[in-house]
């Protein structure tokens, strides 16, 4: 009888630890889904802000360029001269260029 009793409450154990096991594992697997979930939800706000800031950095450096553009018309002041040197002149300050 004894050992019927202790057979019984063994298997009433395994039969509550296969349900708790059970159920720890569907828990699991819901914690995994939802922190899935939660790195997805991050990473598409993180691909938000990036493409903001890419945005606004482009922005920037347009708006820079056509400062820099402006600038260099507004002082621009030198008229066109000559050709840059090509070789013809290169003994001009020489009293005898063929030597």
């Amino acid at each position: 009888m004894k050992r019927m009793i202790a057979t019984s409450l063994a298997a009433a154990t395994l039969l509550g630890l296969a349900a708790c096991s059970d159920q720890t594992q569907e828990d699991a697997a819901r914690t995994a889904d939802l922190a899935g979930d939660d790195i997805e939800a991050n990473a598409e706000v993180a691909g938000e802000v990036l493409e903001q800031g890419a945005k606004e950095a482009a922005g920037a450096v347009a708006e820079g360029a056509s400062n820099l553009e402006r600038h260099i018309e507004e002082n621009d002041t030198e008229t066109p001269g000559p050709a840059p040197v090509l070789g013809d002149e290169l003994n001009a300050d020489r009293a005898d260029p063929n030597e």
